[in-house]
């Protein structure tokens, strides 16, 4: 999901004064500018790597940071496959749901939130998988396939499977929330992470993560939640900036349309068209000879670790 995905969604649900924005690099100073409320991390799930049960390969597991009396972390259990982008936003914004943060979740998330305060994070799980609100508006955003399946395959090794998880200051403290963890994990000392120094303090942890994946590993997402930059141009009299903004967001909602469009009827007709001109031509078989060595070429490209974006992570 983009920038404008995640944007659309939290808005879809009554999220007010909050934006993503993607990072192409990992640097304190690009994530300081947007000072950030928290990220969203996607990476390629190790399915193969077996985490020890006691302790996170990195940082600590918090427990008590759950059950704490006063502004406990709120965090839930991944229950569902294809939600974790969904989760891992929310678990941003209903930790960060107080006037100090500047944070308006809205009605729906409120409810939700005081609904499943005195959940275990199973059972959390299990309603933010059953919340008719949440599951349509996700549903709404997912991106239009005509090939489903209903066979349910176990991830090997071989498999590409992607994650998000989350990484934000609560209560001063650095967290990152993952559903697929019994635990939000502590990096750092409690207390040792004011939202002020987010920024420098995550980008370590992050770099740590990437830094386990083999060099050739370059797919990697970073997205930043942070105040709607349309705003913050307005109140620092940026016309300019508002102007980009807003063209940001035009440029969003057509993405998004095009997101939930089924374009395989079309893509049909086109093709067929295509090969009618190639037969008649006389270059049928080389045009298809021709595709199928470019597709064998970005398979082996891609098996090198030599396709897709690249974070710069310098």
């Amino acid at each position: 999901m983009s920038g404008g995905v995640f944007t659309f969604l939290i808005e879809t649900l009554g999220v007010r004064n909050v934006q993503f924005e993607e990072l192409i690099s990992l640097d304190p100073e690009s994530l300081q500018q947007l000072s950030p409320i928290g990220v969203i991390f996607l990476f390629k799930y190790p399915t193969g790597e077996k985490a020890p049960k006691d302790k996170p390969l990195d940082g600590d597991f918090d427990y008590a940071a759950v059950e704490a009396s006063e502004q406990p972390v709120w965090f839930a259990a991944q229950t569902i496959q294809n939600a974790c982008g969904t989760q891992a936003l929310l678990s941003v914004l209903l930790n960060k749901a107080n006037p100090e943060d500047g944070v308006e979740i809205g009605s729906t998330l409120k409810d939700f939130k005081d609904f499943t305060s005195a959940f275990p994070a199973d059972l959390r799980g299990e309603a933010l998988s059953n919340s008719d609100p949440i599951r349509e508006v996700h549903n709404s955003f997912a991106r239009s396939s005509p090939f489903v399946s209903d066979e349910t395959k176990i991830a090997t090794e071989d498999d590409d499977v992607y994650h998000f998880i989350a990484y934000t200051s609560i209560n001063s403290t650095l967290y990152e929330i993952d559903g697929l963890q019994p635990a939000p994990i502590r990096h750092g000392d409690v207390g040792a992470c004011p939202k002020e120094i987010f920024a420098d303090a995550v980008v370590p942890v992050l770099q740590r993560r990437i830094e386990r994946y083999p060099a050739t590993e370059i797919r990697f997402n970073l997205l930043a939640m942070c105040e709607d930059l349309r705003e913050k141009a307005r109140r620092e009299g940026d016309e300019e900036g508002v102007w980009r903004e807003e063209q940001k967001r035009r440029e969003w909602r057509w993405e998004n349309a095009l997101r939930r469009h089924n374009f395989v009827g079309f893509i049909g007709e086109m093709m067929k068209g295509v090969a009618k001109q190639k037969a008649e031509k006389g270059e049928f078989e080389g045009w298809v000879d021709g595709a199928k060595a470019a597709t064998q070429k970005r398979v082996d490209e891609r098996k090198k670790g030599a396709a897709g974006d690249e974070m710069d992570v310098s």
